[in-house]
């Protein structure tokens, strides 16, 4: 290697110039530390919220559609069983709703955690733990069925009295007089007795069903406001957890940043960064 001449320009301190890339770098990495973390974060959230929405519609619509579907075509003992299966389907919609929820969140806290931590799965844990935390929604109830006496008294006061009339109006036609003593009577009113019953049974099945009906409207929305608030509660929640554990690996990740700018300071600012 020739001897440097006079006049010739200075050799280059590639180590020199090393340092002084790192150190830039360095300072970036902290600009970008400080604060930048929670905003991605709740970003991340909001997203995610937007996804379980959208979730609880759809498992609502299907919810009532089922509900009322149940509510036309059950019998009687099916009728009856409704609230309890709409319970059990309810928990089964929240639980579904949660998780899917999870599975959406989980991945983005760890893509936001992932530049400060080699192994992010740990800083998740909280998180999962208050995911296992399973809202509490109550149903309501349905308004009580209508009696037997109640349904023929409705019926009584609605017009069924004139079924009672009519196998009298219609003795005639067979060639039966209307007034044709204890032996036309005794027909006559027992189809009387027969359609009274018959349209009273078929009344109150009606009144039940569209009971059921109103019902299932009724746990509909109330599923959706109560599961929104818990929602809400949640990310709340979730956001205090994953935001205090994203600080922790901030000030971890921070620590190590400064103690190198430190070290690559030149020897008369060392400690100033």
């Amino acid at each position: 290697m020739p001897e440097p001449r006079p006049g010739d320009p200075p050799e280059p301190d590639r180590y020199a110039d090393a340092v002084r890339a790192r150190r830039t770098e360095l300072r970036g990495v902290r600009a970008l530390l400080l604060g930048g973390h929670r905003v991605e974060m709740r970003h991340c959230l909001t997203a995610s919220r937007l996804v379980a929405v959208a979730e609880l519609t759809a498992a609502l619509s299907v919810l009532g559609r089922e509900l009322r579907h149940h509510a036309a075509r059950a019998d009687r003992a099916g009728r009856a069983a409704l609230p309890a299966l709409a319970e059990a389907a309810v928990g089964r919609l929240v639980d579904r709703v949660v998780m899917r929820w999870a599975a959406v969140v989980l991945p983005g806290l760890r893509r936001v955690a992932s530049p400060l931590a080699p192994d992010a799965v740990p800083f998740l844990h909280p998180v999962v733990t208050v995911f296992t935390r399973r809202p509490s929604i109550t149903v309501p109830g349905p308004e009580p069925p209508q009696r037997a006496l109640g349904a023929l008294v409705a019926g009584a006061t609605g017009g069924t009295w004139r079924l009672a009339v009519l196998p009298v109006a219609v003795l005639p036609a067979v060639g039966l007089p209307a007034v044709g003593g204890r032996a036309v009577l005794a027909p006559a009113l027992g189809i009387a007795l027969a359609l009274v019953v018959a349209t009273t049974r078929a009344q109150r099945v009606a009144a039940d069903r569209a009971r059921l009906r109103r019902w299932a409207d009724e746990v509909t929305a109330a599923v959706r406001a109560a599961l929104g608030t818990e929602l809400a509660r949640l990310l709340i929640d979730v956001e205090r957890v994953a935001g205090a554990e994203l600080d922790e690996l901030v000030a971890g990740r921070l620590a190590l940043v400064e103690a190198e700018l430190r070290a690559l300071a030149p020897a008369g600012r060392r400690g100033t960064g």
